[in-house]
């Protein structure tokens, strides 16, 4: 009797011996492994980051020297990792963005020559290409900007507390 006792716990604690599977009709959506962003000016970056479901993550920004001509400049490159919580905070960011994704095309206000770039979702094998311009004055198109900020934002904040691993100069001769 006492074997049994033991063995019913440890039945308990690892859970049904069969999946349930999703009902009919319902795909399970794979998880996001990777999301990477990137900002540009001009054809030149200006700032870009990747994270990995794994924690490893790298980050590039775009420094100006004091009295630099216009176009000239260099990009800080870091090499870190990122606590699970904080890989967890970015991709509910990327699952809030609207549905069907907004547009340049659609816009109504456009202002030319802002920055321009991409926020791209990897999963299950696929990627997704989001494409954003900062030209676009539309109030939604603002708010969806936003939230793409705010996802910059928290990576530019995790990347600053590592060091520089590397420079590359941008603009030059």
């Amino acid at each position: 009797m006492f074997r049994r006792l033991l063995v019913v716990p440890l039945l308990l604690a690892a859970g049904p011996l069969h999946k349930q599977a999703a009902p009919a009709g319902l795909a399970v959506e794979a998880p996001i492994e990777e999301i990477g962003f990137e900002i540009s000016s001009w054809g030149r970056p200006i700032d870009s980051w990747e994270v990995r479901a794994d924690g490893s993550a790298h980050h590039a920004t775009m420094v100006s020297q004091p009295g630099a001509p216009f176009g000239h400049y260099r990009l800080e490159h870091r090499e870190f990792t990122i606590e699970p919580a904080d890989y967890a905070r970015l991709v509910a960011l990327a699952q809030n963005l609207p549905q069907p994704r907004p547009q340049r095309n659609d816009c109504k206000e456009l202002a030319t020559d802002f920055p321009y770039g991409a926020l791209e979702l990897a999963k299950g094998g696929t990627s997704e290409r989001i494409a954003f311009d900062l030209g676009c004055q539309d109030a939604p198109y603002q708010a969806f900007v936003g939230q793409l900020r705010a996802m910059d934002e928290q990576v530019t904040a995790l990347a600053r507390r590592h060091p520089v691993a590397r420079f590359e100069g941008v603009g030059g001769d």
